[in-house]
């Protein structure tokens, strides 16, 4: 069982997800008109600005109608493809930062993929927000005896440490409501592993997600 905090995170994204799906694909179909009526260039980057918004909203709300359908059963699945999948897109989408990767050819998991796929996009997005243009993030996975690591570098402002002793419902933005962390955090727990954040001596923060290899709790 997921837990009672899960539940409620669950209604509250199926709430959510149904509440902005249809206002958010007329936005998008809208975002398409003005980009093919642009002929002299005059809103391209107001456009550019709007379609990475929109394409950060377009993906939470796919992972909300996911993450709601509590049912679905647990797949094995490739965890280093999809997040070799996972840092692609936001190196499509945000070119003025550095993306970098480490490779791993394997890694089976079982798990609800869209559940855990989201655990990396809340941590990804919070990155962005932390970076600047010219910014560094860096995902690191490591096989060690007994889990996968996989850790999310930063080169931005980092967290103060009065916030990372009180991280259960911590962000950084004005309207944030902070859901994203812990999101993280239960998921993890729920598979059996462990989500972290520390700054880095050398400034920025990492994100650390901690889950169990194949066949061990």
């Amino acid at each position: 069982m997921w837990g009672e905090d899960q539940e409620t995170f669950e209604e509250i994204a199926a709430t959510i997800a149904h509440e902005i799906k249809n206002p958010l694909a007329l936005a998008l179909a809208n975002l398409d008109i003005i980009k093919i009526s642009d002929i002299d260039g005059q809103f391209k980057k107001n456009c550019a600005v709007i379609e990475k918004e929109l394409f950060k909203i377009n993906q939470l709300v796919l992972d909300l109608i996911h993450i709601a359908r509590s049912d679905d059963p647990d797949v094995e699945f490739d965890l280093s493809a999809m997040l070799d999948e996972v840092i692609n897109e936001y190196r499509h989408m945000y070119e003025s930062i550095n993306f970098e990767s480490t490779s791993v050819s394997q890694i089976l998991f079982t798990g609800l993929p869209k559940k855990i796929r989201l655990i990396f996009t809340n941590i990804l997005n919070n990155a962005v927000d932390a970076v600047s243009d010219g910014g560094r993030i860096r995902l690191e996975t490591e096989i060690e005896p007994y889990s996968i690591k996989i850790s999310i570098k930063d080169n931005g402002r980092g967290i103060s440490d009065s916030d990372l002793i009180n991280m259960k419902f911590y962000t950084t933005k004005t309207n944030g409501t902070g859901m994203g962390l812990h999101y993280c955090r239960t998921t993890a727990a729920h598979y059996g592993g462990r989500f972290t954040i520390q700054n880095l001596p050398e400034g920025g923060c990492v994100a650390i997600v901690e889950l169990p290899k194949k066949g061990q709790t």
